[in-house]
């Protein structure tokens, strides 16, 4: 009985860190769907030969979801882009789109929204970003 017990805990620690590693090194992405990355996280468009992965958080001036403002602020998000074996690092405004190439990313949300009540730890952020073709006809070539 103790010998299966260990061989079942033994298994479901190897899925389990497996699982996690999949998700750190890159997750398997398609162009204009959106895809949610933690920081250190990455999309991985193989077919475009593109990843771009979530550093973090340059600044973050959001007005509090529980506070009146008179600017909405913004927040300003570090990406590390890699496209044919070059990586260069990027920092792009939620209300922008960024260029690249054949390519633009556009940051659809950041979470979590601000609270005056407390600050947010830089692990806790999330990024969901779209990734698009500036050109489609050629990806139909």
């Amino acid at each position: 009985m103790r010998a299966r017990h260990f061989v079942c805990v033994s298994v479901s620690l190897i899925w389990a860190v497996a699982l996690a590693a999949c998700g750190r090194d890159g997750s398997a992405a398609t162009l204009n769907a959106p895809i949610q990355l933690a920081p250190g996280q990455s999309a991985v468009f193989d077919a475009e030969d593109l990843a771009v992965k979530f550093v973090g958080i340059d600044s973050d001036s959001r007005c509090p979801s529980d506070v009146a403002c008179v600017w909405a602020g913004e927040i300003i998000v570090r990406l590390a882009v890699r496209k044919n074996r070059r990586t260069q690092e990027l920092s792009i405004s939620s209300t922008q789109s960024l260029p690249l190439e054949d390519f633009v990313v556009t940051v659809l949300e950041v979470l979590p929204p601000p609270a005056s009540s407390h600050r947010i730890a830089p692990a806790d952020y999330r990024v969901t970003l779209k990734v698009t073709r500036t050109n489609p006809q050629e990806a139909a070539r």
